[in-house]
This record gives C-alpha cells, structure tokens and sequence, in this order.
C-alpha cells in the first residue's frame, strides 16, 4: 500500500520548458505540467533529469524554480517530481496559469 500523500494533487495541464544545468552545459528541453500541489509538481520531459537537480519551469506567464525530487520513466518519457524553492499562494489557485 502506497503511503497518502501530504498534500493532495491537482491534475493541470500545460506546456512548459524545463532548464537546469549539467556537466555539459545548460539544458532546456521542452515538457508538460502533469499535476501540481501548493509546493511541487509533476512533469513529464523526453530525457531524464537527475535527482537533486535544481530546475526551472517555464509557461506563457511565470517562471517557478525547485529541486528534482524523483526521476521514472514512464512509456516515451519521465515523470519528474520537483519541489518547489517557494510556496506560491496563486500556484494552487483553481486556474491559476503557469
């Protein structure tokens, strides 16, 4: 049985871009926002991105940093958990847009 979460998700969808730097080099890949919660989301990306790793999303509207949390590919691509740096009280807002 899988431990309940500490705050409950909202599934939103939504184009975004995910940066964050590797040894390479800076990336940024283009993802979808899968869910949210007032401090983290879910995304789904084409490659993976390492856990601790420090990321940005961005939509049409605002820019949301945080830290990778956990990292599993699912089908084509990854679902990478991230924890936001800051709760953002419009984040959970019913409409609210990234």
């Amino acid at each position: 049985m899988r431990p309940q979460r500490i705050e409950p998700r909202d599934a939103f969808i939504s184009r975004i871009s995910v940066a964050w730097e590797e040894d390479g080099g800076p990336k940024n890949h283009p993802g979808m926002l899968e869910d949210r919660s007032p401090s983290g989301a879910g995304i789904s990306v084409s490659e993976p991105i390492p856990v601790g790793t420090k990321v940005k999303i961005s939509g049409k509207r605002r820019e949301l940093a945080g830290v990778v949390r956990y990292c599993r590919r699912v089908d084509l691509n990854y679902l990478v958990g991230i924890k936001l740096d800051e709760v953002d009280a419009a984040w959970n807002t019913s409409g609210a847009d990234l």
